[in-house]
């Protein structure tokens, strides 16, 4: 009888750690985070939309290719169907940067959508004397 006491103690030991477990596995210990490509520009926008059914905590940093963070945003509460942001000028000065997005509550990057959008303006000589000014937008994924 002693014998099955203590089997039923050490099962029930096993049942209890591992209920406890998963409840301290709470959302922000599941993190991932995504890049997107660098591009050159002066005005760089970095952009995060949470297309999961729960609030996320999204960080966006902005980083030069020295890895020196031209912009860092705090983690922010994202809810679903909402977007996060953050952008950086750095003109007159193109520069090369891409995107950092940190994203906690969710270890499946398919709960978030990334995307880099810049703008660089560059002037072209068309007769030695006139400069015509020409906008260049681009976008990129990020995974």
């Amino acid at each position: 009888m002693k014998y099955m006491q203590a089997v039923l103690a050490v099962v029930g030991i096993f049942v209890i750690s591992g209920a406890i477990a998963p409840a301290q596995a709470d959302d922000d210990k599941r993190s991932v985070t995504l890049y997107t490509s660098a591009l050159r520009a002066t005005s760089f926008n970095c952009n995060a939309v949470n297309v999961s059914r729960k609030t996320l905590r999204i960080a966006i940093s902005i980083i030069d290719m020295d890895g020196v963070p031209l912009s860092a945003a705090p983690a922010a509460q994202t809810l679903p169907g909402t977007e996060a942001s953050n952008d950086v000028d750095t003109s007159p000065t193109p520069t090369d940067a891409y995107c950092k997005f940190e994203v906690f509550g969710t270890d499946d990057r398919n709960d978030l959508r990334v995307v880099l959008a810049t703008a660089l303006i560059r002037t072209f000589d068309q007769d030695g004397q006139t400069k015509i000014p020409v906008f260049v937008v681009k976008a990129i994924e990020g995974h």
